[in-house]
């Protein structure tokens, strides 16, 4: 069976992490939908597809390469049947696995959903961790995989994030 997994991740953290673990021992595939493709840099999505592709790229390399993971990305269509509609067109997949109430109601009566709680939720949730990074406190290092805050620190941290500091 082929799982979908549909998320922003804004960063990609250690939450995600685990439930995408999981997932790989109990299905044959999972493709990653990276969403909100089409969005401009800005607090809420302060990094781009190519960025966010690179970190699961970095992370999950010998997955991606055995074909256990795909990773897609999908772009915002403020329409939920649109939205759902375009990734039931894209790519065979079984089942929606999310622990998100608004994905799981587009694909409802469209394909078998199975919720799944995010691994300590209250530490590992994209707006705290952007939040954290903003304001400069490192604790942020602890909710993202280590190879990921290398990639952040290196390549896409200092580019942006002045930026986004000013804006806010």
């Amino acid at each position: 069976m082929i799982a979908l997994f549909v998320g922003r991740f804004q960063p990609l953290h250690k939450g995600h992490e685990k439930v995408i673990r999981n997932l790989l021992k109990k299905y044959e595939k999972v493709i990653v939908a990276i969403g909100s493709i089409n969005q401009k840099r800005s607090f809420k999505n302060p990094f781009t597809f190519i960025e966010r592709k690179k970190m699961f790229e970095i992370l999950f390399k010998n997955e991606i390469k055995k074909g256990k993971i795909e990773i897609i990305g999908i772009k915002d269509y403020f329409n939920d049947e649109k939205w759902s509609n375009a990734l039931i067109k894209r790519k065979h997949f079984d089942v929606v696995v999310t622990g998100n109430k608004w994905t799981e109601r587009c694909f409802k009566r469209k394909k078998k959903i199975e919720k799944v709680k995010i691994w300590k939720r209250e530490i590992y949730e994209g707006r705290k961790i952007r939040k954290m990074m903003i304001e400069g406190n490192l604790k942020w290092k602890e909710a993202v995989p280590k190879e990921i805050v290398n990639y952040l620190e290196k390549i896409v941290f200092k580019q942006f994030f002045k930026l986004l500091k000013q804006k806010r």
